[in-house]
């Protein structure tokens, strides 16, 4: 008993970590108390006897590991102790998570992003926690289709799910200049079957599901990500109505902590919860291994590492409306404190010591008075190095999200904050600008030859010459694929022209060594200096245009905007 007790006070005391001293000191006592009472197995919920309120919860989908903490809550009992019994319901055709809760079928629902823009247009809902720090949500191609950017897409065929719920894809290909009228949109399918037999070019699928088919049916597929495009959203969010939240706070408390704790114990018990999926949850018939790459990728999207389960804050919100008004999904304004619900530390710990109020009185002066003598010493410590771990992952964090992983250049999220930037001061007529967008000549040969691996490495060494060839004030990033970009400031289309030959020669003169071959690459660029009322679209429209016309001239070139109309320089 006392070893159990022990455990569950250092757990509380681990999350007490990020906040003040004297915070910590105020509310110490309650965090104990509940520690003890949680650590009791003699005192339950069931034991008291009260009445539990039933509660429904609409899933966005079947059952699977993207809602293991739900089944972690039901079956450690976590909702019992809250005084809530719990019914779960899988997705239903025909009908959106908030279809259901606003219908009045269900509490809560698991939905989207994409949730703010019903908020925006009049819906009264609220986001509870964000399970997935990042989005699992993702736009996959076969690799034989010759998708190999989002451009690519003009005149082909996209599956996209309906409504709001699938925002983040549509910001996405609008980041990269593409627009509904683009592409031909194919009915929803729940089968990847019309991905892999030609139904369509383009499949809204997860990272967590879809790729693991493919694998097993050797399928080569590509992946388009909305992160890369600066595009970063949470996934699988946890909403209610506010009139449930006005009405019944402690209800909406209680299952929000319950459903935390649930989450917390799916990831760190991984194998204990597929296990439990494949006995009682699984009416989708995976097979143990999907299950497994499903847990392993979703922990990986959840975060609870870096930071709380369900963690969400208004600055991040800010930024995905933001995107959502910028590419003309939202036009008016969204009361972000009304949607993002802020948990009160205080009241869910004063009902959960009410809860146990009879057992507290026969049992805290005791364990309390143990316990402090034997932790208090620990607490600065510990509360010290959460901070100094937290602040150092949210500084990882935020460096990762600009950089490329794989070249180590900046991504196309930096690529395209920098470029707004930029023109913003060059129409200021603070500087000149040039942009300049890169294409590796038929790399998809490489791929195919030499296999991705190779393909990195060649990469690679492509980034590596051309940083190497770019001056002081450049800014080079890889923005898709084998595709990169400069932006020159301070630079016109004649300096931008010496720039790129400089590394068109570069790539051109070299051989990129790897264990299986030794491969000599070329480079089409296409140049835009910057003109009065360009935006980040038209110049970067330029830019593109100028580089197809050197791939049409026949490749190993650099073309120039103002001449990508006329016979070959």
């Amino acid at each position: 008993m006392r070893d159990s007790i022990l455990f569950n006070f250092h757990g509380v005391l681990l999350r007490c970590g990020g906040m003040p001293m004297r915070a910590t000191r105020g509310i110490l006592l309650p965090m104990l108390t509940a520690a003890v009472l949680t650590s009791l197995p003699n005192i339950s919920h069931s034991q008291q006897n009260p009445e539990l309120q039933h509660i429904s919860v609409q899933l966005k989908w079947a059952h699977q590991f993207q809602f293991a903490g739900y089944y972690a809550a039901l079956h450690q009992g976590f909702y019992e102790e809250a005084g809530l019994d719990v019914t779960l319901i899988e997705h239903l055709p025909g009908l959106t998570p908030i279809d259901q809760l606003m219908g009045g079928r269900v509490e809560f629902a698991v939905a989207d992003t994409g949730a703010l823009l019903y908020r925006a247009s009049g819906v009264p809902i609220v986001v509870l926690a964000a399970i997935f720090q990042h989005s699992p949500s993702a736009l996959i191609s076969r690799a034989d289709t010759g998708i190999n950017t989002l451009a690519d897409l003009r005149n082909r065929r996209a599956m996209l799910a309906g409504g709001f719920m699938n925002a983040e894809l549509m910001s996405m290909l609008r980041q990269a200049g593409i627009t509904s009228n683009d592409f031909t949109l194919v009915p929803g399918n729940t089968s990847i079957d019309v991905l892999i037999n030609g139904g369509t070019d383009a499949y809204n699928g997860y990272t967590t599901n879809e790729p693991y088919m493919l694998e097993q049916r050797n399928v080569p597929f590509r992946v388009f990500l909305p992160q890369d495009y600066g595009v970063d959203f949470y996934g699988d969010i946890l909403i209610t109505r506010e009139s449930l939240l006005n009405t019944q706070p402690e209800v909406v408390a209680n299952f929000r902590q319950a459903t935390i704790r649930g989450w917390e114990y799916a990831v760190a018990n991984i194998e204990e919860m597929v296990d439990l999926i494949m006995t009682d949850y699984n009416t989708q018939q995976k097979s143990r291994e999907h299950l497994m790459f499903e847990a392993r990728e979703s922990a990986r999207l959840i975060l609870s590492n870096v930071v709380p389960v369900g963690y969400m804050n208004l600055e991040r919100w800010q930024r995905i409306e933001n995107i959502f008004r910028e590419q003309g999904l939202l036009d008016v304004p969204v009361d972000l404190a009304g949607f993002v619900y802020v948990p009160s530390q205080q009241d869910s710990l004063w009902s959960l010591l009410m809860r146990y109020r009879f057992a507290l009185a026969a049992t805290t002066a005791l364990i309390l008075a143990a316990l402090l003598t034997l932790h208090v010493w620990r607490l600065r410590a510990l509360v010290a190095l959460r901070t100094r771990e937290l602040e150092a992952a949210r500084h990882q964090a935020e460096s990762d999200a600009r950089t490329d992983a794989l070249t180590g250049l900046s991504n196309r999220r930096l690529f395209l904050e920098s470029l707004d930037r930029d023109l913003s001061r060059a129409a200021r007529g603070q500087c000149n600008l040039a942009l300049i967008s890169i294409d590796i000549d038929h790399f998809k040969r490489v791929n195919d030859q030499y296999g991705h691996l190779v393909g990195d490495e060649v990469l690679k060494g492509v980034a590596s010459a051309l940083a190497g060839c770019a001056r002081s004030g450049d800014l080079v990033a890889r923005t898709g694929g084998e595709e990169f970009a400069v932006i020159c400031l301070n630079t016109d289309a004649s300096e931008a022209r010496l720039l790129a030959e400089r590394m068109r020669q570069q790539v051109a003169s070299m051989d990129i060594n790897t264990v299986d071959a030794r491969i000599s690459l070329t480079l089409s660029l296409g140049i835009a200096a910057y003109q009065v009322g360009d935006t980040t679209i038209s110049i970067m429209a330029r830019a593109d245009d100028a580089l197809y016309a050197a791939k049409n001239r026949g490749r190993n070139r650099v073309i120039c905007a103002e001449n990508a109309g006329t016979a070959p320089e």
